[in-house]
């Protein structure tokens, strides 16, 4: 029986050493892959950690810029109140300048007759000038060229 028990123990010695070897090599690769993939993992924390910075970031600045549109278009809205209440009073002055430029046309041609400005126009000249300034003065204000006038 020794040769027998000297082939076990040879396979048993090779088996044992075979499995050892293998067991080295698989917790050796194992090793390997768990360094590569800490390393990974670790990368990929970083990568998130930034990810995360970056999105807060963009965050807090929408909201600045959401608060500075939303002053921005109460500003607006107070501005076009403004505007259109200066539309209005612009308006209304040029409406006033119309009527004063229809009474100045209106009563300039008595003014004249009334304050003659050359003296040394006769009277019947002076008539015949101010009665043509009246005809002109009405025929610009029927075809609404008042401007033209003044």
């Amino acid at each position: 029986m020794p040769g027998w028990l000297d082939e076990a123990a040879r396979v048993l010695g090779g088996g044992a050493g075979l499995g050892a070897g293998l067991g080295g090599v698989f917790f050796a690769l194992k090793w390997v892959f768990e360094f590569i993939g800490g390393r990974m993992d670790r990368r990929a924390d970083r990568l998130d950690s930034d990810t995360r910075f970056i999105i807060e970031n963009l965050r807090e600045e929408v909201g600045r810029v959401a608060k500075r549109l939303s002053a921005a278009e109460i500003e607006i809205v107070d501005l076009k109140g403004q505007l259109a209440e200066c539309q209005h009073e612009h308006a209304v002055a040029r409406h006033e300048r119309d009527h004063l430029k229809a009474v100045l046309l209106a009563t300039s041609p008595g003014m004249k007759m009334a304050f003659p400005l050359d003296q040394s126009i006769p009277k019947d000249m002076a008539v015949l000038a101010v009665e043509i300034d009246a005809a002109v003065a009405a025929e610009a204000l029927k075809k609404g060229q008042a401007d033209e006038l003044c």
